[in-house]
Protein backbone atom coordinates (compact mmCIF):
# COMPACT_ATOMS: atom_id res chain seq x y z
CA UNK A 1 0.00 0.00 0.00
CA UNK A 2 1.32 3.70 -0.51
CA UNK A 3 1.88 5.61 2.19
CA UNK A 4 -0.34 8.27 1.32
CA UNK A 5 -3.20 6.27 -0.14
CA UNK A 6 -2.39 6.96 -3.78
CA UNK A 7 -4.26 4.34 -6.38
CA UNK A 8 -4.38 4.75 -10.00
CA UNK A 9 -8.15 2.81 -11.36
CA UNK A 10 -8.17 1.62 -14.82
CA UNK A 11 -10.08 -0.56 -16.71
CA UNK A 12 -8.94 -2.91 -19.20
CA UNK A 13 -9.60 -4.74 -22.07
CA UNK A 14 -7.64 -7.70 -22.70
CA UNK A 15 -6.84 -9.74 -25.79
CA UNK A 16 -4.97 -13.37 -24.55
CA UNK A 17 -3.72 -15.95 -26.54
CA UNK A 18 -2.19 -13.44 -28.65
CA UNK A 19 1.12 -13.31 -30.82
CA UNK A 20 3.08 -10.60 -28.28
CA UNK A 21 2.34 -8.96 -24.70
CA UNK A 22 2.02 -5.27 -25.57
CA UNK A 23 -0.25 -2.34 -25.48
CA UNK A 24 -3.15 -1.81 -28.40
CA UNK A 25 -4.32 1.31 -27.42
CA UNK A 26 -7.46 2.97 -25.94
CA UNK A 27 -10.59 1.20 -27.19
CA UNK A 28 -14.30 1.50 -27.11
CA UNK A 29 -15.77 1.99 -24.33
CA UNK A 30 -12.67 3.91 -22.64
CA UNK A 31 -11.16 0.78 -21.98
CA UNK A 32 -7.26 0.63 -22.66
CA UNK A 33 -6.58 -2.43 -24.82
CA UNK A 34 -3.90 -5.18 -23.95
CA UNK A 35 -2.66 -8.23 -25.73
CA UNK A 36 -0.98 -11.04 -23.63
CA UNK A 37 0.39 -14.25 -24.98
CA UNK A 38 -0.62 -16.35 -21.83
CA UNK A 39 -3.44 -18.01 -21.91
CA UNK A 40 -6.34 -17.15 -19.14
CA UNK A 41 -5.55 -20.52 -17.15
CA UNK A 42 -4.49 -20.38 -13.82
CA UNK A 43 -3.85 -16.65 -13.37
CA UNK A 44 -1.11 -16.43 -16.15
CA UNK A 45 -2.90 -14.17 -17.97
CA UNK A 46 -3.79 -11.70 -15.58
CA UNK A 47 -0.07 -11.80 -14.28
CA UNK A 48 1.14 -10.99 -18.07
CA UNK A 49 -1.35 -8.28 -17.82
CA UNK A 50 0.33 -6.69 -14.51
CA UNK A 51 3.63 -6.89 -16.13
CA UNK A 52 2.54 -4.94 -19.04
CA UNK A 53 0.63 -2.09 -17.14
CA UNK A 54 3.68 -1.98 -14.71
CA UNK A 55 6.18 -1.42 -17.86
CA UNK A 56 3.62 0.91 -19.64
CA UNK A 57 3.36 3.20 -16.09
CA UNK A 58 6.62 2.48 -15.32
CA UNK A 59 5.96 0.95 -12.06
CA UNK A 60 6.95 -2.05 -10.07
CA UNK A 61 4.66 -5.02 -10.93
CA UNK A 62 4.12 -5.67 -7.05
CA UNK A 63 1.98 -2.20 -7.48
CA UNK A 64 -0.17 -3.55 -9.61
CA UNK A 65 -3.35 -5.59 -8.83
CA UNK A 66 -6.57 -6.54 -10.69
CA UNK A 67 -9.67 -5.52 -8.08
CA UNK A 68 -12.23 -7.04 -10.32
CA UNK A 69 -12.69 -9.16 -13.14
CA UNK A 70 -9.74 -11.71 -12.72
CA UNK A 71 -12.02 -14.25 -14.90
CA UNK A 72 -13.46 -11.76 -17.70
CA UNK A 73 -11.71 -10.06 -20.27
CA UNK A 74 -12.94 -6.62 -18.79
CA UNK A 75 -10.99 -6.54 -15.45
CA UNK A 76 -10.30 -3.13 -13.26
CA UNK A 77 -6.75 -2.76 -12.56
CA UNK A 78 -5.31 -0.47 -9.83
CA UNK A 79 -1.65 1.08 -9.08
CA UNK A 80 -0.61 1.64 -5.72
CA UNK A 81 1.40 4.59 -5.25
CA UNK A 82 0.34 6.53 -8.12
CA UNK A 83 -2.00 9.14 -8.24
CA UNK A 84 -5.19 9.11 -10.31
CA UNK A 85 -4.17 12.14 -12.39
CA UNK A 86 -0.91 11.37 -12.29
CA UNK A 87 -1.75 8.38 -14.43
CA UNK A 88 -4.38 9.61 -16.30
CA UNK A 89 -1.86 12.10 -17.44
CA UNK A 90 1.22 9.38 -18.56
CA UNK A 91 -1.68 7.42 -20.33
CA UNK A 92 -2.54 10.66 -22.32
CA UNK A 93 1.19 11.44 -23.38
CA UNK A 94 2.07 8.05 -24.18
CA UNK A 95 -1.03 6.74 -25.91
CA UNK A 96 -2.71 10.24 -27.08
CA UNK A 97 -6.50 11.21 -25.28
CA UNK A 98 -9.02 8.82 -24.33
CA UNK A 99 -12.18 8.49 -26.45
CA UNK A 100 -14.97 7.95 -24.53
CA UNK A 101 -17.17 5.59 -26.48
Amino acid sequence: MSQGGDAFILWVRVKPRSRSDGVLGWGREGFLELQVKAVPERGEANRSCCRVLARLLDVPASRVSIEKGQGSVRKKFRVEGLAQQDGEKLLARTLGPRENG
